[in-house]
């Protein structure tokens, strides 16, 4: 059994009442891109993505996250992208902390292992907790307190001194010129119709 594709179709009012519905009323609903609230709709980040947009449009306060950066090379340049958290990002940013995947050295863990070691000396039943307290739990409220937190990306472009969301990222789709390259052709379906000033031929 095969199924036919379904085609929709809506208004612009239609479109712009779903996006604000979606959005919770943001104001802003009409400078994200419709294929960024089906990604929303999809993925649940809601409230995380409204969290850190809040933020860029200064509705709220700055959060602990990086901040936000423009893409540095074409064809994402003149691009930007700005971070969100959500709970499956908290084990990457143990691992950023704690420098686990770059190389052996690791003089902050160490230095953290020797502490819990001074510490509790002996008392060898209380290590396993200390540990990984002070591994998990500092490595996060370290890297926090240094506004260092870092997740997937909300990828936005800007223009006439405002903010176009155009879509969800993840580093991955960034890295190296093929992969920079779908990314770009992944914004331009979701969000040139929209948005055409973004994307000049």
């Amino acid at each position: 059994m095969s199924i036919s594709p379904v085609k929709v179709s809506w208004t612009l009012e239609q479109l712009a009442q779903l996006k604000s519905e979606v959005l919770l009323e943001a104001p802003y609903a009409s400078r994200v891109s419709f294929g960024m609230v089906i990604r929303l709709t999809t993925t649940g980040d809601l409230m995380p993505v409204l969290r850190e947009i809040d933020a860029l449009e200064g509705l709220k306060p700055k959060t602990t996250l990086k901040d936000p950066q423009p893409f540095k090379y074409p064809p994402l340049f003149p691009f930007w992208h700005a971070h969100y958290f959500t709970s499956r990002h908290i084990m990457r940013n143990v691992g950023e902390r704690w420098n686990i995947a770059r190389g052996p050295s690791n003089p902050d863990m160490l230095a953290a292992l020797s502490d819990v070691a001074t510490r509790f000396g002996h008392d060898f039943d209380m290590w396993p907790g200390a540990v990984a307290h002070r591994l998990f739990v500092g490595g996060i409220t370290e890297r926090a307190e240094a506004s260092r937190l870092t997740g997937d990306w909300i990828v936005f472009a800007k223009h006439g001194g405002q903010n176009y969301y155009l879509d969800l990222a993840q580093h991955e789709e960034a890295e190296g010129p093929d992969k920079s390259t779908a990314l770009m052709q992944k914004l331009r379906a979701g969000s040139a119709a929209e948005f055409p000033f973004l994307f000049p031929d």
